[in-house]
Formats: structure tokens, sequence, C-alpha cells
């Protein structure tokens, strides 16, 4: 069986690398926040669980300072009413193929591709039950599998 690639710190097609591919149409003046960062954030919250613009930002809150600090939010990070309205003017369409050709990078293709190939990755995040950390915050999972010739 093939080694799967790990995603690590030093890996240079990282899921903030790719979302920095999505245009940021706002007025630079207004610009607190990397647009990159809060993609991350939501992307990474959605895959966890959140089902919501409050449980994005509670996702992004519970994250320590120096998870804030690599993401790019060094002066804060944003209010829940901040994440609504990026996220809401957001071109979905857009994300959807960044996020598919991020994935797509992830995922080995078999050689030769068999005639009738189909690529399947398997997403899935966990809030750990009963699970803290020592400052009270839930642990959070996050696991992507792109099985061999997609079974």
């Amino acid at each position: 069986m093939e080694a799967t690639a790990l995603v690590t710190d030093g890996e240079n097609n990282g899921l903030l690398a790719a979302l920095s591919k999505v245009p940021d149409r706002r007025d630079p003046r207004g610009i607190r926040y990397p647009l990159s960062a809060v993609l991350t954030v939501a992307v990474c919250a959605v895959t966890a669980g959140a089902s919501s613009f409050a449980a994005i930002t509670d996702w992004l809150h519970d994250l320590d300072e120096h998870a804030r600090v690599r993401l790019g939010f060094s002066d804060g990070v944003p209010a829940g009413t901040t994440m609504w309205r990026l996220l809401i003017r957001l071109d979905p369409t857009l994300l959807a193929t960044v996020l598919a050709g991020w994935l797509h990078t992830r995922a080995r293709q078999p050689s030769p591709p068999p005639r009738r190939y189909r690529r399947v990755i398997a997403v899935d995040g966990k809030t750990l039950r009963g699970a803290r950390l020592v400052d009270g915050r839930r642990v959070h999972l996050l696991s992507a599998l792109a099985p061999p010739r997609g079974s």
C-alpha cells in the first residue's frame, strides 16, 4: 500500500496557500484580516462540524495563539459579524473550484489511470467528546483519505 502524503508545516501546497488564490475584492483600506485565513478557518471549522457562522467563529476563538498567528491573525481575530459579512459575499463556485483543485493535488493518481476512473476523497472531522486541553478548549480531529482507485 502506498504511503499517504502528510499535511505538514513545511508543505508548499497547503490549504492556506490554496485559498490565497481566491481573489479578495474588498477595499484595501478596510482590510484587517487576510481573506485566506478567514477561508481556511471556515473550511476547517465546517469540516470539524460547525454548521453556522457563530459556530465557525467559536471554532476560531478556540484556537490557541500560535495557530492564530500561523494563519495570519496577528492583531486579534474577527468578530462573528465580520466572519458573516466576508463569507456571504464569496462566490461559492469559485471557492468550490479552488478547494477541489487543492484536494486534487493531495490525492495521488494511480498509474496508468483505469479507463473509468473517478477520484474519491473521504473527509471527516470530529470533536472528541469529553477530551479537553488544559485551558478547557475542546480537541478537534480532521482526516482526509484518498483510497486507491476510488474504492
